[in-house]
C-alpha cells in the first residue's frame, strides 16, 4: 500500500537506483542507494528526534504517516527522495559544464533551489493527496511557513550527497549516458511541473517561480563557465594531455578563465576571447587518444604533454624531455616534428628523448630495461596515437614528457590505479586499493611528492613551449613528414 500511495517517491528512486546500476553496476548502485538514504535519515532523525540539527526543529505527524513505512519514526519514503535528486542535479550540473568542486556546489544548490517550492507545498500536504504529514513550531516559518534553518540544512546534507555520489560514481571511463542524462532531466522536470500545478492550486505560485529563476540562474552559472572563446574556430595550438591533473598544470600557466565542455570522452578547455589555444583532456590510454586525435584534424600545431615513466636511472623523478620519435606497441617508430623538437631542445625547455607508447602500464624493472635496450627513454600511453595521426594529415606534432616514475622510484601497486579512459584514479578507487593493500599508503605518499615536483616541472616547460610553438604554428611546407622522417630516423638513433 504504501509503495502505491507513495508512486512519486518510491518510483523515481528505483528507476534512478536501476539505471545506476545499468550504467556503473551493482557493486556502486547498491552503496549509492543505501548510503544515500542513511545520510539522510540521520539527518531527518537528528532534527526530528535529537538536537534538531541540520534542517532545525521539525515533527512528524503519526496520523498522516499511518500507512506509511517508517523507520525510528521517520517515513522511508520522504529520506529516499533526497537520493534521486542529488543523483539528477549531480548528473545535469556535470551536463550544464560544472567541473569539480564547482559541480557538486551548484548540484546542491539546486536541490535547495527545488525545495523553495517543494517544501511549502509538501507543508500543505492536508489539501492535495500527501496529507497532513509534519509541521514547523509556530512562529519559525520565514517562506511560507518553512523555517530557514530548513534551506540551511537541505545545503548541508545536499553536499553530503553529492560527495557521497562523486565518490562512488567519479569515474571518467564510465561516463554517464545519455539515456541516464535524459531521465533525469525528465525526473527533475516532473518535479517541478507537479509542484508548479499544486503551488497555483493552493495560491503560493510564487514559491514555484522563484525555484524556477534560482534553477535558471544556477544552470547560467554552469553553462557561462563552459562556453568555449571562439566557436567554430580551430586553435593555432592545441595541447593535448590524458590526465585531470596534467590539465590542471597546463592550465596554470595562464591561471583563471578556462572553460570546460564535454565531447564524447574528453574535455575540451579554452578561454574566452582567446582563440590561439585549447587544451584537451582525453583520458588515458592510446584508444581514448586515437578518438581525440581524429577530432582534431585541422589543427596545425599540437602539443601532446604530460608525464612519462623512465626507463632507464639517467632520468630523475620532475626531468623533462622533448620527444624526437615515439616507438608503437606495434614496434614501429614514428618521427614527430622535427622543427619543434630543436626549437624547444635549443630553448632548453627539456632534454631530447626517444618515446614509446604502451597499451597498458609498463612499470616491472623487466619492462622498462626492455624498452630501454631498444633506445626507448620515456614511456607513456598516448602520443603513439597522436604521432598516426599527424602523419596521416601532415600535422606538425611535438612531445613533452616530465619524469613521474622511475626504475628506482616505481608505481608499485599504484600502477592498478592507472585505467584505459580515466582521467585520474577516483576516490573510489584509492579506497579500494588501501582496503586490498593498506602497505599501499606508504607508496601513494612517495609517488604523490613525485607528483607534485613533476606537475611544477610541466607547467615551467609548457610556459616555455607554448610561445616557441606559437611562432611556429603554421606548417612549413619545406619540412614535410617525409623529411622529418629522413632527418631523424631510427637508423641514425640507433634503433
Amino acid at each position: 500500500m504504501a509503495l502505491l500511495s507513495r508512486w512519486y517517491a518510491f518510483g523515481p528512486w528505483l528507476l534512478v537506483i536501476l539505471l545506476i546500476w545499468r550504467q556503473f553496476g551493482w557493486r556502486r548502485a547498491l552503496p549509492v542507494a543505501v548510503g544515500g538514504w542513511a545520510i539522510t535519515f540521520a539527518a531527518e532523525w537528528a532534527s526530528t528526534s535529537g538536537p534538531g540539527i541540520p534542517f532545525g526543529t521539525y515533527s512528524y505527524k503519526s496520523a498522516g504517516l499511518s500507512q506509511d513505512w517508517r523507520v525510528l519514526g521517520v517515513p522511508v519514503f520522504d529520506s529516499l527522495s533526497f537520493t534521486w535528486l542529488a543523483f539528477c542535479t549531480y548528473l545535469l550540473a556535470r551536463r550544464c559544464g560544472a567541473r569539480g568542486p564547482r559541480r557538486l556546489l551548484l548540484a546542491a544548490l539546486a536541490m535547495v533551489a527545488i525545495d523553495v517550492v517543494v517544501d511549502p507545498v509538501a507543508l500543505r500536504g492536508a489539501h492535495w493527496w500527501l496529507g497532513s504529514i509534519y509541521s514547523y513550531p509556530a512562529h519559525t516559518g520565514v517562506w511560507y511557513g518553512v523555517s530557514a534553518l530548513n534551506y540551511l540544512g537541505w545545503l548541508v546534507v545536499a553536499l553530503a550527497l553529492q560527495l557521497w555520489l562523486a565518490f562512488w560514481l567519479s569515474d571518467r571511463s564510465q561516463r554517464e549516458g545519455a539515456l541516464v542524462a535524459t531521465v533525469a532531466a525528465l525526473l527533475l522536470a516532473g518535479v517541478l511541473l507537479q509542484s508548479a500545478v499544486l503551488a497555483i492550486v493552493l495560491g503560493i505560485g510564487l514559491s514555484e517561480l522563484v525555484a524556477v529563476l534560482l534553477l535558471l540562474a544556477l544552470a547560467l552559472i554552469a553553462r557561462g563557465a563552459a562556453i568555449p572563446a571562439a566557436r567554430g574556430q580551430t586553435p593555432r595550438l592545441l595541447i593535448a594531455c590524458a590526465l585531470a591533473a596534467e590539465s590542471r598544470a597546463i592550465r596554470r600557466v595562464w591561471g583563471r578563465g578556462w572553460a570546460a565542455q564535454s565531447h564524447g570522452h574528453q574535455l575540451r578547455w579554452s578561454r574566452r576571447g582567446d582563440a590561439e589555444v585549447e587544451i584537451w583532456e582525453t583520458g588515458l590510454g592510446l584508444a581514448a587518444a586515437t578518438e581525440a586525435s581524429g577530432r582534431a584534424a585541422q589543427t596545425s600545431t599540437i602539443l601532446v604533454a604530460g608525464f612519462g615513466g623512465a626507463c632507464s636511472s639517467d632520468w630523475e623523478v620532475g626531468e623533462v624531455a622533448v620527444g624526437s620519435q615515439v616507438l608503437e606497441p606495434e614496434g614501429v617508430w614514428r618521427d614527430l616534428d622535427a622543427a619543434g623538437h630543436h626549437r624547444l631542445t635549443a630553448l632548453r625547455v627539456g632534454r631530447s628523448a626517444r618515446l614509446a607508447s604502451s597499451r597498458l602500464a609498463v612499470d616491472s624493472e623487466t619492462e622498462r630495461k626492455t624498452l630501454s635496450q631498444r633506445g626507448v627513454d620515456l614511456v607513456d600511453m598516448e602520443t603513439a596515437a597522436w604521432a598516426d595521426g599527424s602523419a596521416a594529415s601532415r600535422r606538425r606534432l611535438v612531445a613533452l614528457r616530465v619524469v613521474s616514475d622511475t626504475p628506482k622510484a616505481p608505481l608499485g601497486v599504484a600502477a592498478t590505479l592507472v585505467e584505459p579512459a580515466s582521467s585520474g584514479p577516483s576516490p573510489l578507487r584509492i579506497a579500494q586499493l588501501l582496503v586490498s593493500h593498506p602497505g599501499a599508503l606508504a607508496t601513494l605518499i612517495k609517488l604523490g611528492r613525485g607528483q607534485r615536483i613533476a606537475i611544477a616541472a610541466l607547467s615551467g616547460a609548457v610556459a616555455l613551449a607554448i610561445p616557441a610553438l606559437l611562432e611556429e604554428a603554421q606548417p612549413d611546407p619545406g619540412l614535410g613528414m617525409a623529411e622529418v622522417s629522413t632527418e631523424i630516423g631510427p637508423k641514425q638513433l640507433g634503433a
